[in-house]
């Protein structure tokens, strides 16, 4: 690949946790650290897949 997508790994708790407004707040599993216009333009071209490499996964193992 030349040049992806950087995704980041976010840790989800277990616990449920509220919005400002009182909502349920949904989290994300990941998010773009660099290139989300490129995501943003392969959706409206309907693109189903898109490369990427996980930039943060080495730290997931550790325990803090």
């Amino acid at each position: 690949m030349i040049d992806p997508i950087q995704v980041e790994k976010c840790f989800v708790s277990d616990t449920p946790r509220m919005g400002a407004t009182g909502n349920p707040y949904i989290e994300k599993h990941y998010t773009v650290y660099k290139g989300s216009q490129r995501i943003t333009a392969a959706v409206k071209m309907g693109y189903t897949h898109i490369e990427g490499v996980v930039i943060n996964e080495w730290c997931l193992f550790r325990k803090s």
